[in-house]
């Protein structure tokens, strides 16, 4: 049988008494149906202790990683800006000090030499070798305004030490520091 058939004949008075036991049943059924679904003792069973435990556990695993998640973007994020800014800074010194550089390692080397030899004498000087040349910006003025400079170091045998710096674009040599050992 069918309980919207059923139900219309009975709203228009036409239905049998089977039909309207039938409609009446099914009603019955709705409200306790409908009181289960309205009191929440019923029809939350709620969680059992050995479910709390387990919903504990997995609160914390997915707070760890929403916490790792958010490190890795902030750090990522820093990360990112300070290469802006790095590039910011140093693509237009490096630009501008390349731009104005006359003097290569090895004529850095040479002029280092020189300034050496007018320090120590020729003979003291061949005891010398190089113990490292590398270039380093320094700014004149602004960001805008840099030149390279050489940092070379000599040292002898008995531990002497000469740190000389080149300018890349005039050549001008100067002894920065002395260890004689």
């Amino acid at each position: 049988m069918n309980f919207e058939e059923a139900y219309q004949k009975l709203r228009e008075g036409t239905a049998t008494d089977e039909e309207a036991a039938f409609v009446a049943r099914e009603l019955e059924n709705v409200r306790k149906i409908s009181a289960i679904l309205d009191n929440p003792a019923l029809s939350d069973p709620g969680i059992g202790p050995a479910e709390a435990a387990t919903v504990q556990k997995a609160r914390k695993s997915f707070n760890q990683k929403t916490l790792i998640r958010t490190v890795i973007i902030v750090l990522c994020s820093l990360l990112a800006v300070a290469a802006i800014i790095c590039a910011i800074l140093f693509i237009p010194s490096n630009v501008s000090a390349a731009g104005k550089q006359k003097y290569t390692k090895d004529q850095a080397v040479g002029r280092a030499y020189a300034c050496l030899v007018e320090q120590v004498g020729e003979e003291q000087a061949q005891h010398f070798y190089v113990d490292y040349a590398h270039r380093h910006l320094r700014y004149v003025g602004s960001i805008f305004d840099a030149i390279y400079v050489y940092k070379v170091e000599f040292e002898d045998v008995y531990g002497r030490e000469y740190e000389i710096e080149v300018n890349s674009n005039s050549g001008y040599a100067v002894i920065r520091d002395i260890d004689l050992g």
